[in-house]
């Protein structure tokens, strides 16, 4: 039996709009998840930097892996809104969102 890629997938089960229109929402998506990782990377940088925090103390402060830390650094950590609110509650800060 042979497979079928996901987007053969689409093409069978849906028309050209609600693909385009399936394929905006992704990149709305992706955009969303960039920004939020960008922003917080920001924050954590520069309460490191203001604060003289090195990233060993960092992580030992949040309670989490190197692993983890370092994803937070670069901007790639996929974080829930649990983690966001530990993050905001180390930094002193409330978190807001804002859509635009």
């Amino acid at each position: 039996m042979k497979l079928m890629n996901f987007r053969d997938h689409l093409k069978k089960r849906l028309d050209k709009d609600e693909i385009k229109e399936l394929e905006k929402q992704a990149q709305i998506e992706h955009e969303a998840l960039k920004l939020l990782q960008h922003d917080v990377a920001a924050v954590i940088a520069e309460h490191m930097e203001e604060n003289g925090i090195s990233f060993n103390e960092l992580i030992r402060n949040l309670g989490i892996s190197p692993t983890q830390g370092a994803k937070i650094k670069k901007g790639e950590a996929n974080l829930t809104f649990a983690s966001l609110a530990h993050i905001a509650g180390y930094l002193g800060k409330k978190p807001h969102i804002v859509f635009s």
